[in-house]
């Protein structure tokens, strides 16, 4: 969003984009949302659509990705996953910079809050097939199937020692991350080497990017980190979704090995430590559910 605008100016910035592209929906009622993404500014059209304006550059090529990758992805996830259906790809403009997307509204509600206040067995036993479900499809699309130049890319996927880099950040705000509470979580993954079969990868299965519907999983969004790479970065989702008994149907599901496990459980708890120090400063809503993914990682340890 341009800086400067107030709130009436943006909501004329969003009906100029609409106006000049989807003209029938430039009239129906606006609401900007309040999200747990860090990416976007994104607004409610009507009942049927959604619009997301990307903040930076970083998040243009991730919505450029999810242009180009939904349409590709939807025949071969679950059907009962709801997923966004592209409407329009807007291009940069003098009126915006960036790219931006309207898309046809997921029904649900993020499972952020759900997440943080606890799940009961049987909830916990239905994440954990579903997910596990999600995270197959994604590994079964046939990255043969294109041309490896077409392969999405992102900074996610590769060697865990790259992901440890980040370890090292140092922000205005927070400060630098201290791993020393994960440690030992860190010190058992560089001791074994999963499988490096290359996989198609979602790279942010966090409670923000799963949408419920009556306390089931039904909707999945987000594809800005979109990547090929190692298995086991999509198996985050065992700690920063699930307490302990989705972890066990979810690994019982995909027959995950151990050293796939156990870099799964230190990539998980590196992202909930590195969210946790830089948005707890900034009061963002990752904060409590990095920490939370931390405590489920250090739980494994018992």
């Amino acid at each position: 969003m341009p800086q400067g605008l107030d709130a009436d100016g943006r909501t004329a910035l969003v009906r100029r984009l609409l106006s000049g592209a989807l003209p029938g929906a430039a009239d129906q009622p606006l609401r900007r949302l309040t999200t747990s993404g860090t990416e976007h500014d994104v607004w409610r059209i009507g009942a049927d659509l959604v619009l997301r304006l990307t903040r930076d550059a970083d998040a243009e090529t991730g919505l450029r990705k999810e242009s180009a990758w939904w349409p590709l992805l939807r025949p071969h996830l679950p059907e009962w996953l709801a997923v966004p259906e592209i409407v329009h790809a807007g291009e940069p403009s003098e009126d915006f910079p960036r790219t931006w997307l309207v898309s046809r509204w997921v029904p649900g509600t993020d499972a952020a809050a759900a997440v943080l206040a606890g799940a009961d067995h049987e909830s916990e036993v239905a994440w954990g097939a579903a997910l596990s479900e999600i995270v197959t499809a994604l590994r079964g699309f046939e990255l043969g199937t294109l041309a490896p130049a077409e392969w999405p890319a992102g900074g996610r996927g590769g060697h865990l020692r790259d992901r440890l880099a980040d370890l090292a950040t140092t922000d205005p705000v927070a400060g630098r991350p201290d791993p020393a509470p994960i440690r030992g979580l860190i010190d058992r993954a560089l001791a074994v080497t999963p499988p490096a079969e290359r996989v198609l990868l979602h790279g942010d299965l966090i409670p923000g990017n799963l949408l419920l519907t009556r306390g089931r999983l039904s909707g999945l969004i987000d594809l800005g980190t979109l990547t090929t790479g190692f298995p086991a970065w999509d198996l985050t989702c065992a700690w920063w979704v699930l307490g302990a008994t989705g972890r066990r149907r979810l690994r019982d599901r995909l027959d995950v090995d151990d050293a796939s496990w156990v870099w799964g459980r230190a990539l998980a708890a590196t992202q909930g430590l590195l969210a946790d120090w830089f948005y707890a400063p900034r009061g963002h809503a990752l904060a409590p559910l990095g920490a939370r993914a931390v405590r489920e990682c250090l739980s494994d340890l018992g």
